[in-house]
C-alpha cells in the first residue's frame, strides 16, 4: 500500500508539473509574458528595470561595484526606499543584501556582526559600513558626482535644501500627531504644514523642490513618508491627500510616478495599512462614513477583492481612484501575477499551506511585530500541500487567461472532502492576505492575484 501511495503521489506531482510548464509556456508566448520573462533574465545580470527581487545592479560594466546595500526583505522601510531610489537615480553599481526588519523576523548574525544595533538601511562603501540614510545619501552624492542630487555646499540652493529638509521633519511630526495621537487641532496643523510644502513646490519651475532635471535628495527625503501619509490619512481618517487643494504636490507625485525608481519601490495602501502599525503604532480611527468606506475597500478581503475587477480608474473602486498612478501597469497585471505564482510555485504553495498548518505565534501579544508575519509557521504537508499546489495552478490558469474564470475547471477541487476543501480555502486566504507590494509584485498585479484567490476560495465554499 505504501509503495502504491508513493507511486500515486509521484504521478500527481508529475501531472502538476506538466500543467505548470504548459501554463508557463502559454504565458511566455504572449507579448506581455515574453516581456516579463525577458526582464527577469536581465535582472539576474543586474540589468533591466529596477525590481525588488534584483540582488545586483550594474549600470556601467567598466566600473567596479563599490557599494553593498542592506535593505529590508519586505520592502516596508521608508528609509530603505529613499536610499534605493537614490542609487537608481544616480546609476551607481551596487549589490543587495536583504535583511528582515525587526517587526518581520530575526536578523541574521552575519548582519548584526557588522551592524550590532541591526539598523536598516545600511550601506557598505569600499568596506566602510554606514547606517544613517540621509548621511549616506549625501556621501554618495559626493563620492559619485556624475549625476548630482544636492546643489553645491556654498550655494543659496543648498541653504534652501537645508530649510526644506527641516520642513520635512515638521511635516513628519504633524502627521504623527494627527494619525497616531489624534489630538485637538492636529488635523489643522497637519494640513497647514501641507500648505507650506505645496507653496515650497510652487517656487520652482519644474515639479521638484529644487531646480533640477530629476528628483534630488530633498525630493527623496520627502517621498517615502508622504506616500505613507497619503495611505494612512485615508485609512484612519478618511481624508484625501491627492486631487484636492495641494496642486503642486499632485504634480510632484505625478513626476515621481514617471520614474522607474519610484514605480519599482512604491507600495499600495493595503500593504501600508499593515506595515505602518508595527513601525509607528496604530492610527486613531476617525469613524466617519468616508473612513469606514475606504477601510472596507482596502482590507475588506472577501467584500472587496472580487472578479471581475473594476478598472483602476472606476468609481466602483474608491480606494483605487484615491491612489492613482498605477494605470500604466494595469494591462499586463494578470500576466505579471501569473508569472510570479507559476515560476515560484513550490515556494508559494508551501507559504500558502501555512494557512492550514501550525502558526508560529510571532506577533502574539507583540504590537511591535507585523500582524501578518509568521516566520516560524509550519505549512501543512502531504495531500493538503498537493491540493494547495493544484489550487494555485488553477489561479495561474485564471491569470494567464487575463482573469477569465471560464478558462479553468475546478470541479476536481470542489469534489474534495469537506475537511481538505476547508484547508485549501484557509491556505488561499492566508496567501491572499499576505501579498505585499512591491515585495511580491506591483499593485495592479497584486489586485488581480487577490481577486483570483478570492474567486477560487468562494468556489470551494
Amino acid at each position: 500500500m505504501r509503495r502504491f501511495l508513493t507511486t500515486l503521489q509521484l504521478g500527481m506531482a508529475a501531472s502538476l508539473s506538466a500543467q505548470r510548464t504548459a501554463l508557463l509556456d502559454k504565458l511566455k508566448a504572449t507579448p506581455a509574458g515574453a516581456s516579463i520573462a525577458n526582464e527577469f533574465a536581465l535582472r539576474a545580470q543586474g540589468k533591466g528595470s529596477p525590481h525588488r527581487a534584483s540582488l545586483k545592479r550594474v549600470f556601467d560594466d567598466e566600473k567596479a561595484t563599490r557599494v553593498t546595500f542592506y535593505r529590508d526583505s519586505a520592502a516596508w522601510c521608508p528609509y530603505c526606499q529613499k536610499l534605493w531610489m537614490l542609487l537608481e537615480e544616480k546609476q551607481i553599481n551596487y549589490d543587495v543584501q536583504l535583511i528582515n526588519m525587526r517587526s518581520y523576523g530575526e536578523k541574521p548574525e552575519s548582519f548584526t556582526r557588522k551592524v550590532p544595533r541591526g539598523i536598516l538601511p545600511a550601506l557598505e562603501l569600499d568596506g566602510t559600513m554606514m547606517t544613517e540614510s540621509l548621511d549616506i545619501m549625501a556621501l554618495l552624492d559626493d563620492t559619485f558626482p556624475e549625476i548630482p542630487t544636492l546643489p553645491p555646499r556654498d550655494s543659496d540652493a543648498f541653504q534652501r535644501a537645508r530649510s526644506l529638509l527641516q520642513l520635512e521633519r515638521k511635516l513628519f511630526s504633524t502627521w504623527c500627531d494627527y494619525v497616531f495621537r489624534g489630538g485637538w487641532g492636529s488635523k489643522r496643523k497637519f494640513e497647514g504644514c501641507l500648505d507650506e510644502v505645496d507653496a515650497a513646490l510652487a517656487k520652482t519651475k519644474g515639479p521638484w523642490f529644487l531646480e533640477s532635471a530629476g528628483p534630488g535628495i530633498v525630493d527623496l527625503q520627502y517621498v517615502s513618508h508622504v506616500e505613507r501619509m497619503a495611505g494612512s490619512v485615508a485609512y484612519w481618517k478618511g481624508d484625501t491627500l491627492r486631487g484636492g487643494r495641494w496642486k503642486n504636490l499632485d504634480a510632484w507625485f505625478e513626476a515621481f510616478e514617471a520614474r522607474p525608481s519610484y514605480s519599482a519601490s512604491r507600495s499600495d495602501w493595503y500593504t501600508h495599512a499593515n506595515d505602518i502599525p508595527p513601525q509607528y503604532g496604530n492610527g486613531v480611527d476617525d469613524g466617519s462614513n468616508e473612513q469606514r468606506a475606504i477601510r472596507l475597500a482596502l482590507d475588506g478581503g472577501d467584500a472587496a477583492w472580487r472578479l471581475p475587477l473594476p478598472p483602476l480608474s472606476s468609481s466602483d473602486a474608491p480606494s483605487d481612484t484615491l491612489q492613482p498612478g498605477w494605470q500604466a501597469f494595469e494591462q499586463d497585471a494578470p500576466y505579471e501575477a501569473a508569472y510570479h505564482v507559476l515560476e515560484n510555485l513550490e515556494a508559494v504553495s508551501k507559504f500558502a499551506a501555512r494557512g492550514a498548518g501550525k502558526g508560529g505565534g510571532w506577533s502574539f501579544g507583540r504590537p511591535d511585530r507585523a500582524r501578518l508575519a509568521d516566520p516560524y509557521a509550519r505549512p501543512a504537508e502531504g495531500v493538503v500541500l498537493e491540493k494547495v499546489s493544484e489550487a494555485l495552478i488553477a489561479v495561474g490558469a485564471i491569470l494567464t487567461s487575463g482573469c477569465d474564470t471560464a478558462a479553468v475547471d475546478v470541479s476536481a477541487l470542489k469534489a474534495l472532502d469537506a475537511t481538505t476543501r476547508q484547508e485549501v480555502r484557509a491556505s488561499l486566504k492566508y496567501v491572499r492576505d499576505r501579498v505585499g507590494v512591491p515585495r511580491d509584485m506591483s499593485y495592479p498585479a497584486a489586485r488581480c492575484l487577490r481577486g483570483s484567490l478570492s474567486w477560487l476560495r468562494d468556489e470551494l465554499e
